[in-house]
């Protein structure tokens, strides 16, 4: 009967083993997230205290490129992150089958600023004028497009090409090189902040229905999708903390100011002409996909494959909204 002495402190290994496990079993799932430094993902940038609440942890990482982001998405180094408008249509080139499209995160930010002093009172009168800009980039395509739909001959605009940093292309718009400049948020506000640029009241890129404004959608790794109750979890703190940042404009220009190091009455500027939304422009992708091979981004029209890049029931399930009122932008 000796043996029996031994059981209270078997009975409390297995206590403390028991205690270990259920720890375990509560802690908060890792979400692992990229995402570059611009305006657009502030609800990504910022969604800690949100995601704490649902019990996720999250952890971000920066990247450049829309490609960049993909591939981290793709590979599984990440779970979440921001991808373009036309990133469907390259995935489906690509056949990358193992990412999934599931929310929005911001509409503008990528638009046409003009020198002051340059008129521009229509489209038609961007003929003629030098207008600098990033080949290939998403946003000189919705220049292009947004040109071509309301009648300006785009053979007839000086394009000419820059780079995508910003210091040099606002150096050559302030000095007169360039009549304007097609680039994204906050680079052109830097020059509407600092005066020698505006916004011309004719010409928003974003206004043309058929592509619209979308800038920025929320891609997911599938294996990540598989655990539905996380990826639930997720997409409530990112809604709650777009909603919030939407609503508090003062927070988000703070936390934006942190992570990209701009000022804050450009980032005040770039607010102006932008927004954040979780919903998504699915139309609008398809109609881009049409336009890749003339732009280069695919070699084939991918838009018939546009709908199964979209998995929005689990936002539907994380916001209490319709799949059909996340699938199109409104007011």
């Amino acid at each position: 009967m000796v043996w029996l002495a031994g059981l209270p402190l078997i009975g409390g290994l297995l206590a403390v083993q028991a205690g270990l496990l259920a720890a375990h079993a509560q802690e908060p799932k890792l979400v692992r997230i990229i995402a570059n430094r611009s305006v657009s993902g502030v609800a990504l940038w910022g969604i800690g205290p949100f995601a704490k609440d649902h019990g996720v942890r999250t952890e971000m990482d920066a990247a450049a490129t829309n490609a960049e982001m993909q591939r981290a998405i793709q590979t599984g180094d990440v779970q979440v992150g921001s991808l373009g408008y036309q990133s469907p249509a390259i995935m489906a080139e690509q056949n990358v089958t193992n990412v999934k499209v599931i929310a929005g995160t911001f509409i503008g930010g990528q638009n046409l600023v003009m020198r002051k002093g340059v008129d521009l009172r229509s489209w038609k009168e961007l003929e003629g004028k030098r207008i600098g800009m990033p080949p290939g980039s998403y946003v000189a395509i919705l220049f292009v497009l947004a040109a071509g739909e309301n009648g300006v001959d785009v053979t007839k605009v000086k394009i000419i090409n820059t780079t995508s940093a910003g210091p040099t292309e606002l150096q050559a718009l302030n000095s007169g090189d360039l009549d304007g400049l097609v680039m994204w948020t906050p680079v052109v506000d830097r020059a509407v902040v600092e005066g020698y640029a505006y916004y011309p009241s004719c010409c928003d890129i974003g206004s043309t229905k058929p592509y619209g404004a979308g800038a920025q959608v929320i891609g997911a790794n599938i294996e990540f999708l598989k655990d539905q109750a996380t990826a639930v979890k997720f997409l409530k703190a990112f809604s709650e903390a777009t909603d919030f940042y939407v609503k508090n404009p003062d927070k988000a220009v703070d936390v934006i100011s942190q992570y990209t190091g701009v000022g804050k009455p450009v980032l005040n500027e770039a607010l102006k002409h932008a927004r954040w939304d979780y919903r998504v422009d699915v139309q609008a992708a398809e109609n881009i996909a049409k336009k890749g091979p003339a732009f280069g981004f695919t070699r084939a029209d991918m838009s018939d494959k546009m709908r199964g890049y979209f998995e929005l029931s689990l936002l539907s399930d994380a916001t209490g909204k319709s799949v059909d009122y996340l699938s199109a932008l409104g007011p």
